[in-house]
């Protein structure tokens, strides 16, 4: 079947599926460097798997689509326009006003029509945009792949077992962030040909959980599928990013870790609804076994490790360059799915400017967070913490807030600023005026630095990625899975959590935890860890953590005395958000409402309760 432009290609759900057996030239015009689109116009099915050049850039077209976590130019690419995941939870606070975080939720007026394009000014800014985010785009090229792929006759047996199981963690991954959004969804199992009418309806969760980890399951037991690649840091090698079978024993622990939690593994439903009532949005009931499940699968991929190596923590010196190099750098032993594109920093203003209006403004709740250098916690009450709470500290906190004294830009940063009425108490260079400190970013009196390495020209050039997943992030879950799995944790559980403590220095936990004392351990340490990549809400959603996002949060008034040198640090409080106001949050918010033009196309969409 030939068509001649696929540039309208998602319009929803309903018209995605139909356009399955379509191919464009125009469709390979993405992704790194390498990712050349052929020499010709229009082209047929036939003519795409004629060839193993072109039958591989129907996988690259496909990998091109994966979810990023940060903004990467104007044309709005990341779901909430300039504003971030993180703007949600109690981390970070955005005063960028039109990002979505503000004109959707800050507000209250988050709804199912804010989903649709036609939404208003809301519209294709919420946190996942069911029908624009382009995963169905990612999904159906996928599937082409795994349909067509054994008819291409210059390439071997072996890659195209290879590229076929890369294109299932693929849908995979596009899945689990769908059911970490919404629940169930439609289950594409196929390429749909524009004949069909028999469109998929919504399934059970159940359904989903196991469509998903069936294609996980599949790629993981691929010989031919690589365990870990070799690859070059350039941006054009055919290598760089590729998944593997490590990608898929990651993916399916945190899916499974994900549902076992209350969220959707509970006595009653988060919120009751036709959805609920049809097991779309919980599994009817709690069983201890699906967290022995979530365990299992980080016992499987622990094991598999020591058995075929090379995936470790990254352990450099200092201790904060291994934390940073371990999400930051490409192609390390810790990254386990890593989202590419063909930008270097010094193209990617995008996320400079969405810091710099003040999206990315960290809360004291989270400056908090981090405990001392040697694991203790940090405490305002203890005197010398107060005096100078930027010294001493945890090493994650100084790539993840610039902290008062730290390099900056070819000098020591000093955020700080004037007290009123008191001449003791002068601005520090560096509070709202020049190198790039004159924007909103010091909103909340203390600013971010995670992403975005602003010591004097170490950022400029860099090629950049997105670290969907890295083994940090799989020893707190594995961690977490067996803390509720045995009633509290047991020694393996403690191994892992202090494994991420040690690789910055910490000391390990206390021990003698019970299981509550030790949940919130990993919880906190997971939000030290993986702050500002997209963690944190699910792990607040999937607990039903209700409190956290109706505490009111803070910013931080810092001030240094001129002469002492020592630090005054008065809390205030931040703008008030509509789900911290009495009656303003609804336990409905825990998963996004699908557009309702899309329910109302009636092919068995079932709206999410509450929506």
């Amino acid at each position: 079947m030939i068509m001649k432009s696929i540039r309208k290609y998602i319009q929803g759900l309903a018209v995605s599926l139909v356009l399955a057996s379509t191919l464009s030239c125009e469709d390979f015009a993405l992704g790194e460097d390498f990712l050349q689109k052929p020499p010709s116009s229009d082209v047929t099915i036939d003519t795409i798997f004629s060839t193993a050049e072109y039958a591989r850039r129907v996988l690259w077209y496909s990998y091109s689509y994966l979810p990023i976590g940060y903004p990467t130019g104007y044309n709005f690419t990341s779901a909430m326009w300039y504003g971030i995941q993180e703007g949600l939870t109690d981390l970070c606070h955005s005063y960028l006003t039109w990002d979505g975080v503000n004109i959707n939720y800050y507000n209250g007026g988050y709804n199912a029509s804010h989903e649709d394009s036609s939404g208003g000014n809301g519209g294709m800014a919420t946190k996942y945009r069911f029908t624009s985010r382009n995963q169905w785009k990612s999904i159906r090229h996928a599937w082409l792949l795994i349909e067509n792929v054994d008819r291409v006759p210059d390439m071997s047996a072996e890659e195209k077992s290879q590229l076929k199981a890369e294109a299932k963690i693929v849908i995979a991954i596009h899945y689990i962030d769908m059911i970490r959004h919404y629940g169930s969804v439609p289950i594409v199992d196929h390429a749909i040909d524009a004949n069909d009418s028999n469109l998929p309806h919504r399934a059970t969760l159940e359904e989903t959980v196991d469509f998903v980890v069936k294609l996980l399951d599949e790629a993981k037991d691929c010989k031919e599928l690589p365990w870990f690649v070799e690859e070059e840091d350039s941006g054009t090698d055919v290598w760089s990013g590729r998944l593997t079978r490590a990608s898929a024993y990651g993916l399916k622990q945190r899916l499974l870790l994900f549902v076992a939690s209350p969220l959707f593994n509970s006595e009653e439903p988060y919120y009751p609804g036709e959805a609920s009532d049809k097991l779309m949005t919980w599994f009817g009931g709690y069983d201890i076994q699906r967290w022995k499940d979530a365990a299992k699968a980080g016992e499987e991929f622990m094991a598999a490790i020591q058995r075929e190596g090379h995936y470790e923590l990254v352990q450099t010196v200092p201790y904060r360059m291994a934390f940073r190099d371990g999400y930051y750098t490409r192609g390390t032993t810790e990254s386990l799915v890593s989202v590419r594109r063909h930008y270097k920093t010094s193209n990617v203003g995008a996320i400079m400017q969405s810091m710099r209006w003040g999206a990315w403004c960290p809360t004291k709740e989270y400056f908090d967070m981090f405990p001392m250098a040697d694991g203790s916690d940090f405490s305002w009450d203890n005197p010398e913490h107060a005096k100078n709470p930027f010294v001493n500290r945890d090493p994650r906190i100084y790539e993840t807030i610039v902290m008062c004294g730290d390099d900056f830009q070819g000098s020591k940063a000093e955020v700080f600023q004037a007290k009123s009425g008191d001449a003791n108490y002068p601005a520090g260079a560096h509070w709202k005026k020049g190198t790039n400190m004159d924007g909103a970013q010091l909103s909340t009196g203390i600013t971010a630095r995670k992403f975005v390495l602003d010591r004097k020209g170490e950022w400029n050039g860099r090629l950049i990625h997105w670290p969907y997943l890295r083994l940090a992030e799989s020893y707190l879950s594995y961690a977490e899975a067996l803390n509720e799995a045995n009633g509290g944790p047991n020694a393996t559980a403690y191994e892992y959590v202090n494994k991420v403590r040690a690789r910055v220095g910490l000391n390990g936990l206390p021990a003698g935890l019970n299981q509550e004392q030790f949940r919130e351990a990993v919880l906190r340490e997971r939000a030290c860890e993986l702050g500002y990549e997209e963690i944190r809400f699910f792990d607040l959603i999937r607990w039903k953590r209700e409190a956290d996002f109706t505490k009111r949060l803070h910013g931080l008034n810092i001030y240094r005395h001129k002469t002492t040198k020592e630090y005054l640090c008065e809390p205030f409080l931040l703008k008030q958000r509509a789900w911290q106001k009495e009656d303003g949050f609804s336990p409905k918010f825990y998963l996004s409402a699908f557009p309702s033009t899309e329910v109302n196309k009636g092919y068995g969409l079932i709206q999410n309760p509450g929506w």
